[in-house]
């Protein structure tokens, strides 16, 4: 394997992995309106001390308790499984996994609304007539606008990276997210991580990230999906939606390029307040007041502040999402699966894998998307 396979392989693993351990450990802190840095140090601190603890006794012992991950993971290792057996999308097989998941560990911390879906995808005969059709129901037909759809789309962009097609992943990205979340914000939101998840897979490895340039590309890529919504908009009645009372961007016509505009700006800010990052972009579990939170969580970390002392720019990224409180484990998630994706699967602590549920899967599905290529 050449050098360049080799990098790409440990990218691909970066992401999966990535996104497993963030989910792990930011659900600890899950809730907190903020998150002192030093109580995730702490945690950080004491995973370190047990492994090498444990490593000292040459074997894990029978009693040492993992990290659980949550619905986000959950989620994410039945699109992985779907796409790895099926070699392609298969609606109907992955409806039944979400069902099959839930009902066989359904304290992972799955939402209302989502529970009533899979119970409904539970049902054979109605899944073989409209899968779409118990999501498109929610809401009163507005569909849910959360982020189910962004925390488990990351495998997308690795099950297409080889086809290097936008639409493709457009498609494909809108289709999955459309079985449980069928909301514009809900799919813009997915779309948005799996965009990015895709660009820090491709770009080339430096030593910085230039946040302009990443976060014009992604405007790029939305900015048509945004404007083709207005459109559609403008044909058909919308449902209402409920905007946050402290977020004006939320009610901008391309809300998605709104809040890109402002992670360029925020990325180069070293004093900026977690209470702006929430006021301005959000911190909760809907998909527009999270999946922007999570880029700038990837920007931030990837980057040397003056004054930090963490080396490891993987570990920033995990640090700063978490710091943001509110929806810490999936901000952590997405945030995560962007930073593995860039830095690779080397810069994971390696007592964070030992520590965290479902690693294992995730780096053998990791190698089995790279394979596909």
């Amino acid at each position: 394997m050449s050098a360049h396979e080799e990098m790409l392989q440990s990218r691909f693993k970066g992401a999966l992995v990535g996104a497993v351990v963030a989910d792990c450990i930011g659900a600890r802190f899950e809730g907190m309106p903020k998150v002192k840095v030093s109580a995730i140090a702490k945690l950080y601190d004491d995973l370190k001390t047990c492994r090498k603890d444990q490593c000292e006794k040459g074997t894990r012992p029978a009693d040492v308790h993992m990290l659980p991950f949550t619905d986000d993971t959950a989620m994410a290792r039945s699109v992985m499984g779907s796409l790895l057996n099926k070699k392609t999308l298969d609606h109907i097989d992955l409806a039944k996994r979400f069902a099959d998941e839930y009902k066989k560990e359904p304290n992972r911390g799955y939402g209302e609304s989502v529970i009533t879906v899979f119970e409904k995808l539970a049902d054979p005969d109605l899944i073989l007539k409209d899968v779409f059709k118990p999501a498109s129901e929610q809401f009163d037909g507005s569909g849910s606008y959360g982020n189910g759809g962004a925390m488990r789309i990351v495998p997308v962009p690795l099950f297409l990276y080889h086809q290097n097609s936008l639409s493709e992943l457009e498609k494909m990205t809108s289709s999955i997210t459309r079985l449980t979340h069928t909301h514009p914000e809900a799919i813009h939101g997915a779309l948005l991580q799996a965009f990015a998840v895709d660009l820090s897979l491709r770009l080339p490895k430096t030593s910085e990230i230039d946040s302009d340039s990443f976060c014009d590309e992604l405007i790029k890529r939305l900015e048509p999906i945004e404007e083709a919504q207005i459109c559609n908009a403008s044909c058909s009645p919308s449902p209402t939606k409920k905007f946050h009372p402290k977020r004006k961007l939320d009610a901008e016509p391309h809300p998605y390029c709104a809040k890109l505009q402002m992670v360029k700006e925020f990325s180069k800010k070293d004093d900026l307040s977690p209470d702006t990052v929430e006021e301005v972009l959000g911190n909760d579990v809907s998909a527009l007041g999270s999946v922007p939170a999570a880029v700038l969580s990837f920007l931030r970390g990837a980057k040397e502040v003056p004054g930090e002392k963490e080396s490891n720019p993987f570990k920033r990224v995990v640090t700063y999402a978490i710091s943001l409180g509110g929806d810490t484990d999936t901000i952590a998630t997405m945030a995560a699966a962007m930073a593995g994706a860039f830095f690779g699967y080397e810069l994971i602590p390696e007592e964070w894998q030992y520590y965290c549920e479902g690693v294992a899967d995730a780096e053998t599905a990791a190698e089995e998307f790279y394979k596909l290529g």
